[in-house]
């Protein structure tokens, strides 16, 4: 089921994150701080108001989407149990070679019907990837006024993104103070965005970057299940997100 925060992280493939952190308009004589854009958008009343309107308003379209994935896996399991050599009910690696080194044209099928319904899935996703978009770009507008109200109260005069830090307390990281500077000015926002609009290169970046977010929460909810379920077992090292680069606050919507 398609479900929780981030609806469409698994639903869309967004270009090679960019960078979306808001120029600090202050003296550089002020102290040091870092802070982290996704995180601030993602922990934001509105972006967690605007993701429960999304589930709600394209609830159809998610239950349409979860079918066509069913629907597409039943059809690829006779191809599967064709090149399933040994009969265990899984394509293994040598198996998958070996396919490939006789050119079987299973293969062609499985690529076809992948390739048609991740085109399905993706003409089902586009209304509610925009409606994100639209609500993302909202809240990315406010971030810049929010992150100088933070500079200001506290006389900072560099932030930095996390990355760039080798070390820094805890007390350097004012993430959740934008994130409520935030919450004040902008509790909600419209996920209805005008007919002819388009989404700056920032935001679809931002969207990319908060889908990452989302899968390593998955992956790392996961390895803790099965570290449960193993007796406390270690744990894979959970893969590393898209490092930032640059510093160009998000664009004016088109």
């Amino acid at each position: 089921m398609i479900t929780k925060k981030r609806i469409l992280a698994a639903l869309l493939a967004a270009p090679a994150a960019l960078a979306v952190a808001a120029p600090a308009q202050a003296q550089v004589s002020g102290s040091i701080a870092t802070a982290s854009p996704v995180r601030v958008v993602d922990s934001s009343k509105a972006f967690t108001a605007a993701q429960q309107q999304i589930q709600t308003t394209y609830k159809s379209a998610f239950e349409q989407i979860n079918a066509r994935r069913q629907a597409a896996q039943k059809e690829a399991e006779p191809l599967l149990a064709q090149l399933d050599t040994n009969k265990d009910k899984k394509v293994d690696d040598a198996e998958l070679k070996a396919a490939q080194a006789a050119k079987n044209p299973v293969l062609d099928k499985i690529a076809a019907l992948q390739n048609t319904a991740n085109a399905d899935v993706q003409k089902l996703s586009n209304p509610a990837a925009r409606a994100e978009l639209f609500a993302i770009e909202s809240i990315l507008r406010q971030y810049d006024a929010a992150q100088l109200r933070v500079v200001t109260a506290r006389k900072i005069g560099v932030i930095l993104s996390p990355e760039v830090f080798m070390y820094a307390p805890d007390s350097a990281d004012i993430s959740d103070a934008i994130t409520a500077e935030l919450d004040k000015t902008t509790p909600t926002v419209s996920i209805q965005p005008p007919a002819e609009w388009q989404p700056a290169r920032e935001t679809l970046a931002m969207q990319q970057q908060l889908a990452q977010l989302e899968q390593i929460r998955a992956y790392q909810a996961a390895a803790q299940q099965q570290r449960a379920a193993q007796g406390a077992a270690p744990a894979p090292a959970a893969p590393a997100p898209a490092a930032p680069a640059g510093g160009k606050k998000p664009a004016e919507p088109r």
